[in-house]
């Protein structure tokens, strides 16, 4: 199942990329080349540096650009393509890309692999085109991993308000790029935001009426994440409570211990034995 960040495309250090970009109208539909005058395409490295190029119109309508500064900076390059219309609009589509060192990968940060596994958890839904929820066609397929990443602080909120108050970042569930035993929680906290982020995108959900159209009915699926979210959450109620009670520190034992034989008392000179008759 490909990821749409993958979309974006994952290009080698040092290699041409070949950027591409859609112009969709109000429908959705992809804007004709006999409609689009030119196209421009800024790019911005990973140093915030920006790039003006003139692009092509390909025969679909598409616009191209060969971007050959990939040698010096690795990571994301936001890249926005503008089409300028017959009509004198200009309208404008992202078509961002990464450059990778292949034999020298950057250690991911906590928000990266906190996100990538949050995205594994929904991106085998396959009502969209790519797979995923179909909220990534409706977002022009930019509901990637890395938009998940932007919904942790709101699972590390829960965390850290639930008895007792901690004070936890993301940095605490992923070490040096690496996940930990605790991962799986805050994974978890961000998941279930991104599910009610999922229910509200179907919200507005519109109801053919008055004919015998045949269409995909998706206003049930608020109720179908709904049960997701309620399963997922008795889950993650556990695990929280489980996970807290390294803060309340009631796993160790106490100076105060008390027996059949007697009373062991703490604090008043060697350790003793109290029994009903006196100490001994």
């Amino acid at each position: 199942m490909s990821l749409s960040f993958d979309l974006q495309r994952q290009i080698n250090l040092g290699d041409t990329a070949e950027v591409n970009a859609y112009v969709f109208d109000d429908n959705d539909v992809p804007i004709p080349q006999d409609s689009i005058t030119s196209v421009k395409f800024t790019i911005q490295d990973p140093q915030l540096n920006q790039y003006v190029l003139a692009g092509s119109i390909a025969g679909d309508g598409h616009g191209y650009v060969r971007f050959t500064d990939t040698t010096e900076y690795i990571g994301e390059y936001n890249a926005l393509a503008a089409f300028t219309l017959t009509d004198g609009q200009i309208k404008s589509s992202l078509c961002s890309f990464e450059v990778i060192d292949p034999f020298n990968p950057p250690v991911p940060t906590a928000n990266q692999v906190i996100g990538d596994l949050v995205w594994r958890k929904i991106e085998d839904v396959f009502d969209s085109d790519e797979g995923g929820p179909w909220l990534r066609d409706m977002t022009l397929n930019y509901f990637t991993k890395d938009k998940m990443a932007e919904f942790i602080s709101e699972g590390l909120f829960d965390i850290n308000q639930q008895n007792p108050p901690t004070n936890l970042t993301a940095d605490y569930f992923v070490n040096n790029g690496q996940t930990t035993p605790n991962t799986v929680l805050v994974v978890e906290a961000t998941y279930l935001a991104v599910i009610l982020h999922l229910v509200a995108s179907y919200v507005e959900q519109p109801t053919p009426m008055n004919g015998q159209v045949a269409y995909e009915d998706r206003r049930d699926y608020i109720e179908r994440w709904l049960q997701i979210y309620e399963a997922e959450m008795q889950r993650y109620m556990r695990w929280i409570a489980l996970f807290k009670r390294q803060f309340l520190f009631l796993g160790h034992s106490k100076n105060l211990v008390s027996s059949k034989a007697g009373r062991m008392q703490s604090g008043i000179g060697p350790n003793v034995y109290r029994t009903g008759n006196g100490y001994w």
